[in-house]
């Protein structure tokens, strides 16, 4: 009788051992499973915010791989050049930066809250172009031709030499050089009216300088 209380005890020792042997290995895997899904939520929500924060249009994304930008100043400026200035400056900065306006700019023509972009072209034009005077921008002999006394070849003239002619100032004469390179070479001195900017009385006063 005894010997089989003892094995009744024994029994119940070994199922309670085995019972809380089934719990602590629940247990143990309750608590790995979830130390294991927290952290790989916390990765996710980081990968996320790193996502969002690097996130954007390519143009933002360039922007941003640079602090300063490159800009050509020409025109009815002080000192023209090539100028670097802060990511996200505006053109009366880059002008400022360029010492400033002359006294023949036509302001009116710039918009300066615009803001500059790498490798932007910013040529202040002359208000004596709009005028049609020339006057301060070009040398004319007493025969009416350039200084050297020869008539200027408005097929094949650069800049410098069109500015010669009356009436031509540096817009004028990026404008005459432009429609070159898009429409081919003038078949006569007349067909320089086809350039903006330029009509009869303004011809009038070239013809006697010109030649194609």
């Amino acid at each position: 009788m005894n010997k089989i209380k003892y094995l009744l005890k024994d029994a119940n020792f070994k199922n309670i051992l085995l019972i809380t042997a089934a719990l602590v290995i629940i247990l143990t895997s309750a608590a790995a499973f979830i130390y294991l899904y927290g952290k790989s939520e916390t990765i996710s929500i980081e990968t996320s915010a790193k996502t969002r924060e690097t996130g954007g249009s390519a143009t933002e994304e360039k922007a941003s791989s640079s602090d300063t930008v490159f800009v050509d100043v020409s025109g009815c400026i002080k000192t023209p050049g090539v100028y670097e200035l802060p990511y996200g400056s505006r053109i009366f900065e880059a002008i400022e930066k360029a010492g400033g306006f002359t006294k023949h700019a036509d302001r009116a023509l710039i918009n300066q809250a615009e803001t500059i972009t790498d490798g932007m072209k910013i040529n202040v034009p002359d208000k004596r172009d709009s005028e049609g005077s020339g006057s301060g921008e070009v040398h004319v002999s007493g025969n009416g031709a350039s200084d050297t006394g020869e008539l200027i070849n408005i097929n094949t003239a650069g800049s410098e030499e069109l500015q010669q002619i009356s009436g031509i100032g540096p817009v004028t004469a990026e404008k005459i050089i432009q429609y070159r390179e898009e429409n081919g070479a003038f078949g006569s001195v007349e067909d320089i009216t086809n350039v903006s900017g330029i009509g009869e009385k303004t011809l009038e006063k070239m013809k006697p300088q010109i030649t194609v």
